[in-house]
């Protein structure tokens, strides 16, 4: 009978692969966050979604900005180790690493866009197009959530594939 056990690595790996995986927690669930309100804010009328994308989210991009940056740092450094000391596990955590990424993409090419034009609207005069606008953030947040959570599942799996046989 063969017995695996997991080789978690150095102290300093450990930190950094647990510092990876809550940084990438707090990333999935930020994006969820955005996603399971979705359904309720499609059917805001224009004056009521308008004033809670300026209030609701403030805390967002300071506390979960950077920590998603963070994750994307983070895990990309992990993957490089990986690559080189622990190959059995490097293309799950690369997967990890370029979800993050690409999740951090389509905020600054879909969301941030919306977050400034949105953000420049008098609130008297939303422009009669303000649907399309919303429609960009929202959707763009679901993308994002899939590719976190997808992130989350692999980086997961990276760690339980590390593994040595006695």
């Amino acid at each position: 009978m063969q017995i695996t056990e997991i080789r978690p690595g150095p102290p300093a790996l450990r930190i950094w692969r647990l510092s990876s995986i809550l940084s990438t927690a707090v990333t999935m669930s930020a994006a969820l966050a955005h996603l399971m309100e979705m359904p309720a804010k499609m059917r805001y009328e224009r004056d009521l979604y308008v004033r809670l994308h300026r209030t609701l989210y403030n805390m967002f991009g300071k506390f979960a900005g950077p920590t998603e940056a963070f994750a994307v740092v983070s895990t990309g450094l992990l993957a490089l180790w990986t690559r080189k000391h622990q190959p059995e596990s490097a293309g799950l955590t690369a997967a990890a690493a370029l979800s993050l990424a690409a999740a951090d993409g389509v905020f600054w090419a879909a969301v941030e866009p919306v977050n400034r034009t949105m953000g420049s609207w008098p609130m008297d005069a939303i422009p009669a197009d303000w649907s399309r606008w919303r429609d960009r953030w929202e959707y763009g947040h679901a993308v994002r959530a899939c590719l976190a959570t997808g992130a989350l599942a692999t980086l997961t799996l990276s760690m339980l594939k590390e593994r040595t046989q006695s």
